[in-house]
């Protein structure tokens, strides 16, 4: 009975085939996209199809999925060949602060041993609405503040991203009050207060804001904070008596110390603003 033999570049030959044919089969990845919250038991795609694998060989052949992460959040069916979702995704859970996110799985069969590598992009959906980290804000202005000052208040954070993150600001109604939108170098957005007109303690002491937060998902979602201004008094309003001048009435015998008037000045300040001291002139007669 002859022998088979192959030259010494037959052998190379096949070799680089066997390596080709191997890298393809081991370094090829499948790639799929799905949006976030899918319920459980949805259809991704077929697998096997898109594998080139034959349906009936699947439970033959022990086809399944390891996810290379903690969870299983997917699976294959191996009478249908389809990969579907066993657990809801969360996005902003699994890949918290990131603008990507992505699952790699490993899809195993065996007789003879194959691994396919599949790569899940997770992409967001509007599920979470613009918050503040804190739901009220307390500012202090003096009223002796220019017109056109900005003061910087507390921007909103959504866990979502892209058009589905914080667009735009809105500012209730106010005579006093405006916003201007600033973009970090991030890209995310957050609000400056600016004073449009001059203040008066005297004549109100503070301003209550609603500052909405809006995304740009559809539909939208938004959230809003509380900014309450608290006017700081300046020392604007001089003591005043109840009239510019007084005659009085004395008896020439009154004793001394008898109540000749009693006066009252009053200041519209606050605190040691508000503070009066009574004095004489130095030229009062005796």
């Amino acid at each position: 009975m002859g022998k088979l033999f192959c030259a010494p570049w037959e052998r190379y030959v096949w070799k680089c085939l066997l390596f080709v044919v191997v890298l393809k089969c081991t370094t090829g990845v499948t790639h799929y996209s799905i949006p976030e919250e899918m319920e459980e038991g949805s259809a991704v795609a077929n697998l096997a199809a898109d594998l080139g694998l034959d349906v009936k060989t699947l439970v033959e052949r022990k086809m399944r999925l390891e996810l290379i992460a903690n969870r299983k959040y997917l699976d294959v069916n191996r009478e249908t060949g389809e990969l579907y979702v066993v657990e809801r995704i969360d996005r902003e859970s699994l890949c918290l602060a990131k603008t990507s996110c992505f699952l790699k799985m490993e899809a195993i069969i065996e007789n003879p041993k194959r691994i396919f590598y599949i790569e899940l992009e997770i992409t967001d959906i509007n599920d979470n609405a613009p918050h503040f980290r804190r739901d009220t804000v307390d500012l202090d202005i003096s009223e002796a503040t220019q017109p056109g000052e900005r003061f910087s208040v507390s921007n909103a954070v959504d866990p979502d991203v892209g058009s589905n993150s914080v667009k735009t600001y809105h500012l209730s109604e106010s005579d006093f009050f405006t916003i201007e939108i600033q973009t970090g170098r991030d890209g995310s957005k957050f609000a400056d207060l600016i004073l449009k007109k001059g203040l008066n303690r005297e004549e109100q002491a503070s301003h209550h804001l609603i500052l909405t937060a809006v995304d740009g998902g559809l539909p939208s979602r938004s959230g809003t904070a509380s900014i309450i201004v608290h006017v700081l008094d300046t020392n604007d309003n001089a003591p005043v008596f109840e009239k510019e001048s007084y005659q009085v009435s004395i008896l020439e015998n009154s004793p001394i110390g008898s109540l000749v008037i009693h006066l009252n000045a009053t200041d519209l300040d606050e605190g040691s603003n508000a503070d009066v001291v009574y004095s004489y002139s130095l030229y009062t007669s005796e």
